[in-house]
């Protein structure tokens, strides 16, 4: 049985992980939630840790590591990041394998390129994974679109794309001045109407299924980030599956069958 599909574990503030599987083989993309809970939220996709190939991180926060070094020493899995992510994540004892933005490489069945963009963190990156032929293209925690990005997304028959918050939600909330300048920067986290402009510009003929990623529990919800992109996606007259994963729940598999 030939089996590719992409499941997210967790997505937003709380963490972020998604498994990649290609037959007996998967990666996981970041291991922000606890190593239990990964294992838990894993079996629900019918994989075991002894499956995973490898744990690879786009940066250092919280959100995004918090289970990588107990996941990846207690069942000898690498962790693979840049060298500004390792120097500031907490590994322990895991076998560290550092990877440069914008060259390419191999992991078992999976091809990663990750290319650099602009947030709050030392060296961070999103990147996409090509599994037999089909990519998927895996972007968040950006402040803003660049070429680089675009090009990196361009042509995934999957993409996930950053719809952390609505503007009117953000600025009218309870969260500091200071934070709402940040969440806007151009180091910060990619809006609705941010989520829509990337879905338009990197979706092409090839481009099947969308699914907007690290949603704000307190800016943001699922209906109106889905609203938004799915107008982007009509203005521009574009039809794509749209999925959105809500704040902490898994969700998938998306089959790239």
């Amino acid at each position: 049985m030939h089996e590719q599909s992409v499941s997210i574990l967790s997505s937003g503030s709380c963490g972020n992980s998604t498994l990649l599987r290609s037959n007996e083989e998967c990666i996981l993309i970041d291991a922000g939630i606890s190593c239990r809970e990964l294992e838990r939220r894993m079996s629900f996709f019918g994989a075991e840790p002894t499956q995973v190939v490898a744990v690879v991180l786009t940066h250092e926060h919280t959100d995004h590591v918090r289970g990588a070094r107990k996941f990846c020493t207690e069942h000898e899995i690498p962790a693979y990041a840049t060298r500004g992510t390792l120097a500031l994540t907490p590994l322990g004892g895991a076998n560290a394998v550092m990877f440069t933005p914008n060259r390419s490489f191999s992991i078992g069945p999976f091809r990663l390129s990750p290319f650099k963009v602009k947030h709050l963190a030392a060296e961070p990156v999103a990147m996409s994974v090509t599994i037999d032929s089909k990519k998927v293209g895996i972007a968040s925690d950006l402040g803003c679109i660049t070429p680089g990005v675009l090009d990196g997304l361009r042509d995934s028959e999957l993409l996930l794309i950053e719809a952390n918050y609505d503007e009117m939600m953000l600025l009218e909330g309870r969260y500091p001045e200071f934070l709402k300048r940040t969440i806007r920067g151009n180091h910060g986290h990619l809006s609705n109407d941010d989520a829509g402009i990337l879905s338009t510009r990197s979706s092409t003929e090839r481009t099947e299924r969308i699914v907007l990623v690290h949603l704000s529990k307190n800016n943001n919800t699922p209906e109106v980030a889905r609203m938004t992109v799915e107008n982007a996606l009509k203005d521009n007259k574009m039809s794509k599956k749209l999925e959105v994963a809500e704040h902490g729940v898994s969700c998938g598999p998306f089959d790239l069958g």
